[in-house]
Parts: structure tokens; sequence; C-alpha cells
């Protein structure tokens, strides 16, 4: 008898026994019924031929550590999908010890849907640090401090200096300045000079708002008048000096004016607006501060209660000692060259810069589009809480060096990106909002990390301008290894289709399976065993099915013991070798239930979990012991698969990932007649129409009810399977 005429005689003959088997079954147990070679899609659906149907890819990595410990002691390193202050939420995705001398270096598999992976590394003393690496469109990451430092930056140069301005000290009043007494209004003219001379106090009013310019008024003495308001006109000038006392309501200026404090003056407000330049070297005090299309420099002493600014071309900038209630910018730059004090920052597309050695210290701030800029050695300081109330807010560290962001509390309000920290820059928090699972509200790009509040590493000396600075808070704490023995990968579901090599219904409920890795390891991070906490979800079949896992690339000798929580499940149907792997094959496999009904303790094949029945899933832990310590393991090393009922002589039935091969006991002979007909060209588990008979997703996974096309139940799978698994790479999240 030819294969082929036993093929078909093999077919009939097990159509006649599945029908005899139904007719001795009760009525009231649920069969499922598959439909003849249906199409996942319509006719008019192009699935792209190299799709493989993949929700995860891997990653080749290397971690170099910047050991501050000449190599004596082990840091830990540990990768995530997800804000590790998600806990349970956030999955590791690998972890290992690194040092100088020894990098930690792998592979790890990850969501395609993700664009970051978080990097966490605690040193020898204990300090936990948190960075964020891109991962769109790369095959590879490779992180070292260099690499971190090279980072491409601005530098602190384009945004603003860093380096502090000249200071004048004094001001020389001409030997003709027209000299200024009483109480009378004084008329000024046009490029004169005009002076209250020292131990002189005038009360009066100075009328420089009359077409006049080029006009300047010295102040030696002292000028009091709380109501009057100073309108300096066009271009005219208003110096005190050192000895020089103002008590006014305001000053403001027409156009070009400039107003240069040296001595102490006090004021109700102070407005500028047309390019005016004010100036303070001495003491200035205001009620009310409003700059407007003019700049305002400190190099004395300043005390606003309240400072505002609404225009793109103002710059305030504190070289002194700055002192403000409240502060509220929309547009303006404000730039912290020395101590800055703020109780609230309210700011609106503003620019925020601290140089080097200086501090910016604010009580509440709340943000919205605003860019912080903080230069090497430079101190942010937020006491109380830092909102950020809309995306598109950054924080920038240096190109070179290190900047600190010292920050009590930070509420992003659940806005999308609402905060991006870059550059050599430590954030200091240990109350961040946390991203969700599938959710950035704040991103943290490398070389930038996030530390704990009270455990800041960065190193910047005191100086009067930064309150003392900041410390190391790690030193004098003894160091110890980090150990990383025992690793939780996470889980993963698995769902097929058991009608290989015809169609099923494409439910993709026959078999679904939970599997959770966790794999053990020394200090070389070398993988010595692992256990498999499986988890038997639903059988949405009447075909009695086998669940096993091939281990690609590990050979059944490189095992030395298998160890099964359920033996009863298992070493009936799969023969199994002293080693606890099945027998005859090349890699080594291991059987995760012999039979799936049998496992949910039914003898007869009903449809299990998939109709709303109640079924409690399987749980089986399998822990696999290696002979030799492997270099890595991750779920692609599971080539996970089922075997259906069809089995003879030739081989058997299995269903395996698209882009995975068969064991050596697959029917071979099915797969090289199917090839091109029923099955595609380039793989044995792709259709014809390149579609497939297993999927895999980094959830557990909430798989349709009985019947119902998975394209139905998950309205992003189709788009997802169209564009090749570049689009809706979330499709399994609803």
């Amino acid at each position: 008898m030819s294969k082929k005429s036993k093929y078909h005689f093999f077919f009939v003959g097990l159509t006649g026994i599945i029908l005899w088997c139904t007719s001795c079954v009760k009525m009231d147990i649920p069969k499922e019924t598959e439909r003849a070679s249906p199409k996942l899609f319509s006719d008019a659906v192009s699935i792209p031929s190299d799709f493989k149907w993949s929700s995860v890819k891997t990653l080749d990595f290397k971690v170099t550590v910047d050991d501050k410990f000449s190599g004596k002691y082990f840091y830990r390193v540990e990768l995530y999908d997800n804000d590790p202050k998600l806990g349970t939420k956030a999955n590791l995705l690998g972890a290992g010890m690194a040092k100088k001398g020894q990098d930690f270096a792998g592979k790890i598999v990850i969501p395609t849907l993700l664009q970051y992976v978080y990097l966490k590394q605690i040193s020898p003393v204990g300090i936990p640090s948190v960075t964020m690496l891109k991962i769109t469109d790369v095959t590879s990451l490779i992180v070292t401090p260099n690499s971190l430092r090279e980072s491409s930056m601005i530098a602190e140069s384009q945004v603003f200096s860093a380096s502090r301005l000249s200071t004048t000290e004094s001001v020389i009043v001409p030997s003709d300045a027209l000299q200024i007494t009483g109480g009378a209004t004084v008329v000024v003219e046009s490029g004169k000079s005009y002076v209250i001379k020292s131990g002189i106090t005038f009360t009066g009013q100075i009328n420089a708002n009359n077409g006049t310019s080029g006009v300047k008024i010295y102040v030696e003495g002292t000028w009091t008048n709380r109501s009057y308001t100073m309108n300096l006109g066009n271009n005219n000038a208003l110096y005190t000096t050192t000895s020089g006392k103002i008590d006014l309501n305001n000053v403001v200026q027409n156009t070009e004016g400039a107003f240069l404090n040296y001595g102490t003056t006090s004021l109700v407000d102070l407005s500028t607006s047309n390019t005016a330049l004010y100036v303070n070297y001495g003491t200035l005090t205001a009620e009310k501060a409003n700059f407007s299309n003019g700049s305002f420099t400190n190099f004395g002493t300043v005390s606003f209660q309240s400072l505002t600014s609404t225009t793109a071309s103002t710059k305030i900038r504190n070289e002194g000692n700055l002192t403000a209630t409240t502060v509220s910018l929309t547009n303006a730059t404000l730039e912290a060259a020395c101590l800055t004090k703020v109780g609230t920052l309210t700011t609106n597309s503003a620019i925020i810069n601290v140089t080097d050695k200086a501090m910016l210290s604010i009580g509440n701030t709340d943000g919205g589009g605003t860019r912080f800029n903080i230069a090497s050695g430079g101190i942010l300081e937020v006491t109380g809480t830092a909102k950020f109330n809309s995306n598109r807010n950054y924080m920038s560290g240096p190109s070179s060096g290190k900047a600190l962001a010292r920050l009590k509390k930070v509420d992003v309000q659940n806005q999308w990106q609402a905060i991006t920290y870059s550059g050599n820059l430590e954030i200091a928090c240990s109350d961040h909002t946390p991203n969700e699972q599938w959710s950035t509200y704040y991103i943290i790009e490398s070389p930038a990390t996030i530390v704990p509040y009270d455990k800041s590493t960065v190193v910047i000396s005191g100086t009067t301008c930064n309150a003392g600075g900041n410390n190391d808070k790690g030193a004098g704490t003894t160091p110890v290894d980090q150990t990383v023995t025992e690793i939780n990968l996470g889980t993963y579901s698995y769902a097929f289709e058991d009608n290989w090599p015809d169609l099923g219904d494409y439910d993709m409920n026959d078999i679904v399976v939970d599997m959770n890795i966790i794999k053990f390891q020394n200090t070389s991070n070398k993988i010595t065993k692992v256990t498999l906490n499986g988890k038997l979800q639903a059988v949405g079949a009447s075909k009695r099915n086998a669940v096993a896992v091939q281990l690609d690339g590990i050979a059944p000798g490189d095992v030395k013991s298998v160890t099964y929580s359920r033996t009863n499940l298992v070493g009936t149907n799969l023969k199994l070798g002293s080693n606890g792997v099945e027998t005859g094959q090349t890699y080594a496999v291991v059987t995760i239930v012999d039979d799936a009904h049998k496992a949910f303790g039914v003898s007869d094949t009903p449809i299990i979990s998939t109709q709303g029945g109640s079924y409690t899933p399987v749980d089986i832990v399998i822990t696999i012991e290696f002979a030799t310590p492997l270099d890595n393991f991750t779920f692609q090393t599971l080539n996970m698969f089922i075997i259906n009922s069809i089995s003879n002589s030739t081989g058997r039935s299995e269903v395996h990932l698209v882009g995975y091969a068969g064991t050596d006991k697959i029917d071979k002979y099915l797969i090289d007649n199917m090839k091109g007909s029923r099955l595609s060209e380039t793989d044995p588990f792709k259709s014809v129409n390149n579609e497939p008979w297993g999927l895999s997703v980094p959830v557990s996974f909430a798989y349709p009810q009985e019947a119902k096309n998975i394209k139905n139940v998950y309205p992003k799978f189709e788009n997802w399977a169209l564009s090749g698994g570049i689009k809706d790479t979330d499709w399994y999240l609803k």
C-alpha cells in the first residue's frame, strides 16, 4: 500500500473511530466542531509572507557598570519591561551581576510594543538607580559609562551662559550733574544728568516721560515718595549709588529705559517693557515685579513677593541672592546663576536654567511645556511637589559632568509623557508618579538616572551660591556584593489550533497554557537551572492533545535532571529517559502534560473552559537542572508545541509556533507532501495563506470563547497581522 493510500485509510478509519466514540458520549458534554478549511481572513486579505506572527523580539545587550570600587564588589543589574516602581506589574527581562572586568551580557526577549527598557543598577553600597533605554528599531543595547557620558546632549553654551557675568560695583556721578532737592516736581531735559546728593532727602517727583532721551538720574541720598510711580520715559536711566536709597511706588519706562540699583531700593511695583534693562547690584525689595519685553539681572540681594512675566523676550537672571514668594512665567526665561529661592513657581512654555555651582530651590512648582536646563554642578531642588500639567516638559543635564535634580515629590497628573529627563542628570526622588504598565507618563533617557531622594550620589562642592552643595550619601557605607541568584521572567501565554495541517475555526483556544520562567544563576551569570511554572488554562478541543516544550539548542545530555510536580501526568505518551527528557530527540524535550483532558481530571474529551464552563486551571511545576551552566535562557528558548491525536508510524502531528522547527519525531512526510498546497513553502507552521496554528503573547491571554474568531474578539488583531506586526502591536491588550 502506498503511503498516500495508507494516509487515506488512516483518516477514514480515524473518522469512524471518532464518530463511534462520540456516539458513546453523554450529550450534555460539549464537543468542538471544526469548520471545514476556513480562512482567518477573507480572500482579498494578504498576510505578508515573512510575518512571524510574533509579539516579541530578541535583543542582545551588554551592560558595563561605572565601577567605583575597582572590581572588588558586584553591582546588581536588572532589565525590566516596565517601571520597577510598579512592583509585580514590571516584569524582569533579565538580571545579573557586573563589576570591573565582568560585564553583564546576554539576550532578553521583549514585547514588540515596548519603546523603552528600564535599566536598574544597585551599587555595592545599596543605592539603586534607574534609567530608560530606547529600543525602537534596535537589535542590541550596549551600555557603558563612556557611552552614557558621550550621549548627544545640548551643550550648556547653546542654552544659556554657564559662567557668571562681570559685575560693576560702583557708579560714578558726572561732575556736571544738576542737583535735585526739596519736594517739588522736577522736569528733566534731554541729554542732561541729575543727582540727589548724599545726605539729601528728595520727596518730590521727576518728570522724565516728557519726550526726552539720554537723561541720567543719580540717587546718592534718599528719594522717598511711596505713592509715586517713576516713569523713565524713552531711553533714560535711573541709578542708585551704593549710598543711595529709593522708596517709591513703581519704576517703569517706555522704550529702552534702564534702572541700575547699587544701593537700597524699596518698591511696591517694579515693571519693565520694550527692551528695558534693569540691574540690581545692591538691595532691592518689591511687592510685585512684572518684567515684559525687557531683562532683569541681579548681582546683589533681591526679595519679591510676586514675580511675573509673559513674554518670550524676557530674561530674568540671578547672580546674587534672589528670593520670591510666587513666580509665574509664561514663555519667559529664568536663569539661576546663584542661590535662587522661590516659594511657588508656575510656568507655561518657559525656560528655567541653573548654571554651574548654583542652586534653584523651589517650594512647589506647576509646569506646562517647560524646559529645565541644569549645568554641570548645578542643583535644582523642589522641597514640596513638582507638578507637570501637560506633556512636553523637559529637564536636561549637561553633556559632561553631572547635575542634580533633588525633587521631594513629582506628580505628572497622568499626562502622557509629561516630563522627559535627559543628559548627565541624577534625579533624587522617592515619591514619583510611576509609569503604568502600558502608559508612559515620564521618560528618563539614559544617561539620566533616578535614585532615592535621600540617596543622591552626585558630589557638588559647597559655595555661597548652592547652600552647601551636595555630598555622596553612600560615602562611608560598607560595600557588599549585590548578588543575583533567582530571576522571575514573568508569564507568557501560548494558544494553539490543533487541526494542523488543516485549518481550524481560529478561536485559538484548543490548547491554552501560561508559562512562567524562573531561572537560577551563579556569580558568572550562567544558568544552573530553571523552573517552568505552567498553568493549563483551557482545552477547546475534542482531540486528546499532549503539550510539551523543546529546549532549542540544548541537547538531552546537557540536562542533568527534570523534576515534575505532577508525575502522574507525564511519561505515558512521551517516553522519558532517566534524566526526565523525552528519548530519541536531538534537543531536550520536556513534557508539560501527556493528555490535556486527563490533566483536568476528566476521562472523556469535553471542551474545557471555552464555553463558560467552570474548570480550575491546572498548575504544573517543572524544574530543569543543567549538567553544565548555560550562557543564557529566555522565553525564545522555549519551543512550545502540542501533539494532536493524528499520529501514525511515520511520525506524529505537532503544532509549533511560526518560526520554530518540529522535533525529530514530527511526521516529516506529511510536511513534505503538504508543502505548497496546505502548508507554506517556507514554514510548515504557516498555512499556504501564511496563517498560523499557534500564537504567543507576553501576558496571560484572555482567549476567545468557543467558535469566536480571534479577529472578531480582538479588534486590532487584523490590522496587526496585515501590517506584518508593525501596527497595533498591543492588539492582545484590547
